[in-house]
């Protein structure tokens, strides 16, 4: 495990306490039992978010620690208030309070131990990946989602329709969710510390938050103590999730909200079960929350969802009118503090290179590779595998759980289309996801992990009937003998993994992390040569195939480009961006580029090394920049250029022609 600062332990305390207390809060203040309200905590705060950010936008505030401290008060007050009202109505027909037992408390300390083992284990893989907390992920998002929390930092604009300014300020029906960027902000402006820092400070924290809402899942759902207790840290184990989308992409937002959905039902079936006004405010906060990160992890809540209310209602049918009333004024309330999300997914705009993955497989090999562990990799996790097998044979034994296998079932079935078929039919349901199989997978993932559980309690069994032959064995309580057993599986698992595949998921996800090729460390040099030249409220012109949009984020400069284009999608982009990356450098004589290049006060031109993809070439508006007369060099060095925008005082007709020939 790398070794971490004093700073550095200091800031994971400050994200934990921004991620977790203000949800806890609220979720207290609404009455929610303790082990809905952590595993909700996390969800809430972001649902805080994303209400609170558009709604100061619009207020015409800044959205600060202040602001966000305001919107958790207010929300913790209305829902003790209604929850206060909720206690006096049904004073009288509420019975006896339910007191924990012993052993209730006993089996909460036991799955709590197995969530801080899995958080544990997940942090070290997470560090061990990265290195160091300021380490920069070289692929394609990495660069927008710093520069959202940076352009929120400075601006103290949490409108998702601002983020146009960073990419794409010509079209104004841009949106983006960013409750994870402004949440992120937050931490920013408390800490003051660099960007790549508070993403991958957040990082760290998703292995242990997906685990606390699978072991409250498989708690409220009537699942053992054992098995709520061994499901995190087999979680972590699982390469598919969370790690292959926190060096792919990565996927910052959607991860996120791919940790917070077993939390979300664990919400959700508090509020249906209760119908208490408190519950049903926070479940639409909550609900919000997963639409601000990411509208396919609000869907697949969705999707969860109704096999949950299904089950529930074919063994309860006399609830079914007041359950579905509940979910109503849930959706209604998530609708109305929700709207700007809700709006902005349905009409989403801006430069969403939304992939058409070819497909690569026969169905027989998609599936096959799913529920091999091998999607993406050189080899299967046999051991995993193992538990699974088993697992799946005595499936039995977690019916209470069939539900959320229900809504596995159905990203199989996405992951198998993704994969397998190119038709307008695979493509339109899987749009949602990016027809991205990776997206899939993690979704996948977080059911796999339960068989997996399950696999590895049958196996305990197994222990503990051999152990009761031993006259001994039949001397120990029941609850340490199953203990024992478990240790010894988890144990043997381990050693057989080579600790729990910590090491290989380690340099799994570290592939993405590293000195290049989208930003060296001598491009990181450049652009801090950069912020020394460039003034308050001058843009540079920049390559968005390179790694030159991460000059916002790390030294706060605007770039014309703020993240990658893929040249496919050059189209979309508005006239005067378009026109940059074909003509900059015909700025000596044309006089709509010098009009474009005026009116965003574009002063210099940085142009990199690496790229994004190794298939990318330079824009034809960045090449020969050598030979443009109104450009200056301002700095050369580790294959990085910097020129200074000197317009001529008139236009150079003579240059017109060789300039058409050198750009064609």
């Amino acid at each position: 495990m790398p070794s971490l600062s004093l700073s550095d332990g200091l800031l994971l305390l400050l994200y934990a306490v921004v991620l977790f207390l203000p949800g806890l809060l609220v979720a207290l203040a609404a009455g929610l039992s303790r082990w809905t309200a952590f595993a909700a905590a996390v969800l809430i705060s972001y649902g805080i978010t994303a209400t609170a950010g558009p709604l100061t936008a619009a207020l015409g505030l800044t959205w600060t620690p202040v602001s966000a401290l305001v919107a958790t008060a207010v929300l913790a007050g209305l829902c003790f208030v209604l929850r206060t009202l909720w206690r006096r109505r049904a004073a009288a027909a509420r019975g006896e309070p339910v007191t924990e037992t012993a052993a209730d408390r006993s089996g909460t300390l036991v799955v709590a131990a197995g969530v801080a083992v899995a958080a544990v284990v997940g942090a070290v893989v997470v560090l061990a990946a990265i290195g160091t907390l300021g380490a920069i992920n070289q692929d394609w998002d990495a660069a927008f989602h710093a520069n959202t929390v940076r352009f929120i930092i400075a601006s103290g604009n949490a409108d998702p329709g601002a983020l146009s300014l960073l990419n794409d300020s010509e079209n104004p029906d841009f949106f983006y969710p960013n409750a994870y960027h402004a949440l992120a902000a937050i931490v920013g402006q408390l800490a003051s510390v660099e960007i790549p820092v508070l993403l991958n400070a957040q990082t760290v924290f998703l292995p242990g938050i997906a685990g606390l809402g699978l072991a409250a899942l498989i708690r409220a759902h009537g699942g053992r103590v054992a098995l709520a207790a061994v499901v995190p840290l087999l979680l972590v184990s699982f390469s598919g999730f969370p790690y292959d989308l926190l060096w792919r992409g990565p996927l910052l937002p959607y991860a996120t909200g791919v940790a917070l959905i077993p939390g979300f039902m664990v919400l959700l079936t508090e509020t249906v079960t209760s119908r208490r006004p408190g519950a049903m405010v926070v479940s639409a906060v909550a609900a919000v929350g997963l639409l601000g990160l990411h509208p396919s992890a609000a869907l697949s809540g969705a999707i969860f969802a109704i096999p949950l209310m299904v089950i529930r209602w074919l063994s309860r049918p006399a609830a079914v009118a007041k359950e579905a009333a509940t979910l109503l004024v849930v959706a209604v309330i998530a609708a109305v503090v929700g709207l700007r999300f809700a709006l902005g997914a349905l009409s989403v705009g801006g430069t969403a290179d939304i992939q058409d993955w070819k497909a690569n497989q026969s169905p027989g090999q998609a599936v096959g590779d799913l529920f091999l562990l091998n999607h993406g990799r050189v080899g299967p996790q046999f051991w995993l595998v193992a538990l699974l097998l088993v697992g799946v044979f005595t499936l039995s034994r977690i019916r209470g759980l069939w539900w959320w296998l229900a809504g596995t079932a159905v990203f199989v079935g996405g992951f198998v289309a993704a994969s397998a078929y190119d038709e307008l039919w695979a493509e339109t349901i899987t749009g949602p996801w990016w027809n991205d199989r990776w997206r899939f997978v993690a979704l996948v993932v977080l059911g796999l992990a339960v068989v997996a559980g399950n696999g590895a309690v049958v196996l305990a069994d197994a222990v503990v009937r051999l152990g009761h032959r031993i006259p001994r064995g039949r001397a120990l309580s029941p609850r340490v003998f199953v203990g024992a057993a478990m240790v010894v599986v988890l144990a043997l698992f381990g050693a057989a993994s080579g600790g729990f595949y910590v090491s290989a998921n380690a340099e799994r996800m570290s592939m993405l992390y590293g000195a290049g090729p989208t930003v060296t460390p001598g491009e990181e040099d450049a652009m801090a040569e950069l912020a020394s030249l460039v003034g308050p409220g001058e843009r540079v012109m920049n390559d968005p195939g390179d790694g030159s949009p991460w000059m916002y984020a790390l030294e706060d400069v605007v770039p014309v480009f703020g993240h990658v284009i893929a040249p496919r999608a050059y189209s979309d982009i508005g006239p005067d961006q378009t026109l940059l990356l074909s003509s900059f450098r015909c700025m000596d004589s044309n006089p709509d580029v010098r009009e474009v290049i005026e009116k965003y006060d574009i002063t210099y031109a940085y142009v990199g090394t690496g790229y994004v993809r190794s298939t990318f070439t330079r824009v034809p508006g960045l090449l020969l920049l050598s030979q443009v007369q109104s450009l200056d060099l301002a700095y050369v060095g580790q294959g990085t250029a910097i020129y200074r925008v000197a317009l001529t005082d008139e236009l150079l007709p003579d240059k017109a022609k060789r300039c058409g020939t050198a750009t064609a």
